[in-house]
């Protein structure tokens, strides 16, 4: 497959390719374990949290698109969202504007800074009590209807909520590293957003004097003049964005003791999601209950330092299945000037075949997956740096 450029950044070709994971990895996969009788280890309820019922495991394939009405409003003020546009009268998912409601009940739309907002750092954020109640609270949507995403939906959020800001990237701010699994670039592309992709063997050489983010993929193997590099450009206030097998492939080595892969799995599913914090830059302009697609043999995470890591979004499906027993969909943490956001799974579509627009796990109202949309305001944030958490006051 020859390479081709464009203006928004290097595209692997233009025809369609296979992805599929290798049969094995390096470290075993424990035996499944139940914890459903187990109170969360993070939770500060001393009476423990209440089991989540079970639900079916989503197929990205068929059913509605989440009917929010049936199985209970999907946001804290109690709206449904069925008259925000979430169905239009065939059944289908359309692409409405996010109608905001007061009290930020159903996006979290801002006010105040990041930094304002964590200056007060509470322990084991979306972990703790808070995140339980979040978890406990939100009602399950019916399964997703996979629809065909265009760019120009994602042009449209990314617009709505941080209106004009395309023209403030260039090709050097962002440096996507290519991996074998995700295409974070063709996301990217759909926001609008150009960058320059580089394999992981160029990442110690390239000169990141103007780059704000940088984003390695699944599958970036990076060595350990890489792994330094990613080290210094955070600590210098860079912005670095890492999926799926990026965990312990970069995180784990270039910010060792903040959080790690646990050994553990997933399958090839659609899970529930829920927002269980309240940031309001990495979380603007997103529903609280959505879904989010998990590649088979997705890495879930265990947090080592809960005082400065932030879980975004957990899953009760994944809670009962990992064994964690915490379900951790998305986080971020500050280490030196700058910030790291991890997903579990991918940026990208996670459709069977690349450069697909086909979206499994489309988020109501918003039309696009909570994983990218939590991942597009992580890109933003970089350029002010308002993500960044400050130092802590002197006693």
């Amino acid at each position: 497959m020859t390479a081709r450029a464009d203006d928004n950044g290097w595209v692997d070709g233009d025809t369609e390719e296979m992805r599929e994971r290798p049969a094995s990895r390096r470290r075993p996969q424990p035996q499944p374990n139940s914890y459903q009788d187990e109170k969360d280890p993070y939770s500060d309820d001393a009476g423990g949290r209440s089991t989540p019922r079970r639900q079916p495991n989503f197929s990205g394939s068929g059913g509605g698109t989440g009917n929010p009405e049936k199985n209970g409003a999907p946001f804290a003020d109690g709206s449904s969202g069925a008259a925000n546009g979430l169905q239009n009268s065939a059944g289908e998912s359309a692409n409405p504007v996010l109608q905001i409601k007061s009290g930020g009940s159903n996006t979290l739309t801002g006010g105040i800074s990041s930094s304002t907002y964590r200056r007060f750092e509470r322990s084991n954020r979306g972990l703790d009590k808070m995140g339980s109640r979040f978890l406990q609270q939100s009602p399950y949507l019916d399964p997703p209807r996979t629809i065909a995403v265009q760019p120009s939906t994602f042009k449209n959020w990314l617009e709505q909520y941080h209106a004009g800001i395309a023209a403030a990237f260039s090709k050097t701010t962002i440096i996507e590293v290519k991996g074998q699994w995700d295409d974070a670039g063709h996301i990217m592309r759909g926001y609008g957003l150009p960058f320059t992709r580089i394999t992981s063997n160029k990442l110690k050489d390239t000169d990141l004097a103007q780059t704000r983010i940088l984003v390695v993929n699944c599958g970036a193997n990076l060595d350990a003049g890489a792994v330094e590099r990613v080290r210094d450009f955070v600590s210098g206030g860079g912005y670095l964005l890492t999926t799926d097998w990026a965990l312990d492939s970069c995180l784990e080595k270039a910010f060792p003791g903040y959080v790690e892969w646990n050994s553990d799995y997933t399958e090839s599913s659609i899970v529930d999601a829920v927002v269980v914090d309240e940031d309001p830059v990495l979380l603007v302009g997103v529903p609280r209950v959505a879904y989010w697609k998990l590649e088979n043999r997705s890495q879930t995470v265990k947090v080592l330092r809960g005082r400065e890591v932030q879980v975004l979004a957990r899953s009760r499906d994944l809670m009962q299945r990992e064994c964690s027993n915490l379900g951790i969909l998305a986080l971020t943490f500050s280490y030196g000037a700058g910030r790291v956001l991890h997903l579990v799974g991918h940026f990208d579509n996670n459709a069977d075949r690349a450069f697909n627009n086909a979206l499994p796990d489309p988020a109501p109202i918003i039309g696009i997956g909570l994983r990218q949309a939590i991942a597009g305001n992580f890109l933003v944030a970089a350029l002010s740096g308002d993500a960044k958490v400050p130092p802590a006051p002197e006693n």
